[in-house]
This record gives C-alpha cells, sequence and structure tokens, in this order.
C-alpha cells in the first residue's frame, strides 16, 4: 500500500476542446508535490451515461458494471479535486451525474474546488460546493477560480496558451493541493 493519499482530480467538463483538461494536468504536478499520488478522473474518457441504477444512490446498491467500476475509483481515493466550468451560471451535467451516481462514498472526503470561466466559475463553484457541502464532503479552502481574459483565446475561441492561463493562478492552486494532501493524509491516518 502506498504511503502518499491518493487524491482524485475529477474534470468536469466533457467537451472536445477544454480548459479543464490543462488545468488538470497541472495539478497533477502540484498534487505530487506536496505528497499525493494524484488520479486522473476525466468524464470525458469514463463516459459514464446517465445515472441508469434502479435504486437510489444511497442504498449501497450497484448493479451495473459503470457503476460498480465509479464507486471502486471513488473509495479508493483519500480527496479530491473538482474541475469545473462555469456552463451558463452552473456547473456541467456530467459532473452533476458523476457526483449523483454514489452517495456514501463521497462523505467524509477531503475535497476542493478548481473552477474557470469569465467570472471565474463563480457561479459554478458556488454551486458546486453547495452540492459538495450538502452529500458530505470535507471541504476544504475557498477553491480557486480562474478567470479568462480575452486574450486567452483566439478568433475562434480555443486557448491561445493553457500553461499562461494556468500560471495566473498556481500560487493558489498550489495551495489548493497542499490543503487538500495535508487533509488527505490526516483522513487516511485516521482509517
Amino acid at each position: 500500500m502506498s504511503e502518499r493519499p491518493k487524491v482524485g482530480i475529477i474534470v468536469g467538463s466533457t467537451r472536445p476542446v477544454r480548459v479543464g483538461r490543462p488545468v488538470a494536468d497541472e495539478l497533477v504536478a502540484l498534487l505530487e508535490d506536496a505528497g499525493a499520488e494524484a488520479i486522473m478522473l476525466d468524464l470525458a474518457e469514463l463516459r459514464l451515461p446517465l445515472l441508469d441504477e434502479a435504486l437510489p444512490p444511497a442504498s449501497g446498491v450497484r448493479t451495473e458494471p459503470h457503476t460498480i467500476a465509479w464507486a471502486e475509483r471513488i473509495e479508493a481515493l483519500d480527496g479530491v479535486v473538482f474541475v469545473t466550468p462555469d456552463y451558463n451560471s452552473g456547473y456541467p451535467a456530467a459532473l452533476k451525474n458523476a457526483i449523483d451516481y454514489l452517495k456514501h462514498e463521497w462523505v467524509g472526503k477531503p475535497a476542493a474546488v478548481v473552477s474557470y470561466g469569465w467570472a471565474g466559475g463563480r457561479s459554478a463553484a458556488a454551486q458546486l460546493t453547495a452540492v459538495l457541502a450538502y452529500i458530505g464532503l470535507d471541504l476544504q479552502g475557498e477553491g480557486v477560480q480562474m478567470a479568462f481574459e480575452p486574450t486567452d483565446f483566439d478568433e475562434s475561441m480555443r486557448m491561445v496558451d493553457a500553461a499562461a492561463f494556468v500560471g495566473r493562478s498556481i500560487e493558489g492552486l498550489r495551495e489548493l493541493a497542499q490543503q487538500v494532501v495535508a487533509a488527505s493524509a490526516a483522513e487516511r491516518v485516521a482509517v
């Protein structure tokens, strides 16, 4: 068993061209520098269907192979960082769906939110934080809100320099990584 806490990074956007993955890729390095084993959970790759279990998640009964696999992945984590865009003042349906698949697997897990958008993803972060608190995650800090600037995109609305975008928030991301890793390590010892 690894001595390092396992911290998952859930990439909430499933769009083919998105900002979330470069942000998550940077978080891998920051979490590992802080002493964690970073586990990428990219919802675009996982492709969870809309919640299709007969019984509610709180029942703990899992019948679909994708649900069982998702529950095992989350259960194996000591902490989690959610990376979300702001879509129309909210977070993406794919992320809500992934969260709603489970109940008990989330409870007590240290977590943080990284959001991005024209206003830093403020509305998405607020909604997501409220849901995560409601289902029992142990939220660490205020999260990081990463605001777009017009020069971040070319005329076709593709990000010009993802590294520069992430770089503007690197200190906040580093602090968030340290908070989540410390709380995850403490949780791992307590269990």
